[in-house]
């Protein structure tokens, strides 16, 4: 680690950015973030690109992960711009249930994603199955169901779609392909909050 890395003042104003895309996610969920998800970008968890070479998994198995990877690109497809995969959200959201995540909530993820499963079984074709048109019909289908009942403890497809968002919009690809980015500022702000500036984001 060099003296730079080490140094408080770094660490504060990392700290502060992190705070700043936690805003964002919060923003694009409408306000509601749950502490485990806030904690895991605190943290440091983020998104990573999209690798080549296999990647071992933490929590999930690699037909769960692979079923997993195809919700988060039907939320956030790739389109002339990158999409889920591209920016390693299926590999985000492993991280994350296994590390922040409570013992509870990572069996209710793994019992929600079979249920999605089976319940698209049951209309007709299992989710790998579909086409991206039915895809996007049944997780459709899924988050309104969801959103029009109860929502304590939170429904699968809901913690599904939150942490696609994060992972999405705390990766370098969402962030520059989706929000004003300004890789070499040329006008010092001094303190005042990114909200405040034209959402230019500093990526690092």
């Amino acid at each position: 680690m060099s003296t730079q890395d080490a140094h408080p003042e770094n660490e504060s104003l990392e700290l502060v950015r992190r705070r700043e895309l936690l805003k964002r996610a919060a923003w694009l969920l409408g306000g509601a973030v749950s502490a485990p998800a806030a904690l895991a970008i605190l943290q440091g968890c983020s998104a990573k690109e999209k690798d080549t070479a296999p990647v071992a998994t933490k929590l999930l198995d690699a037909s769960q992960l692979a079923l997993v990877a195809e919700i988060a690109e039907t939320m956030i497809p790739k389109t002339t711009s990158s999409g889920a995969k591209d920016a390693g959200v299926p590999a985000f959201i492993d991280l994350v249930l296994d590390a922040v995540y409570p013992k509870d909530v990572q069996d209710r993820f793994t019992a929600g994603l079979a249920e999605f499963n089976a319940a698209a079984k049951s209309a007709g074709k299992a989710f790998l199955d579909r086409d991206a048109g039915e895809r996007a019909s049944f997780v459709k289908q899924q988050l309104e169901a969801a959103l029009a009942g109860v929502r304590d403890p939170k429904p699968f497809i809901l913690l599904a779609r939150e942490l696609t968002l994060l992972g999405f919009f705390t990766s370098q690809v969402g962030i520059t392909e989706n929000m004003d980015y300004v890789p070499v500022p040329t006008v010092f702000h001094g303190c005042v909050p990114l909200s405040k500036m034209a959402k230019h984001v500093y990526w690092e």
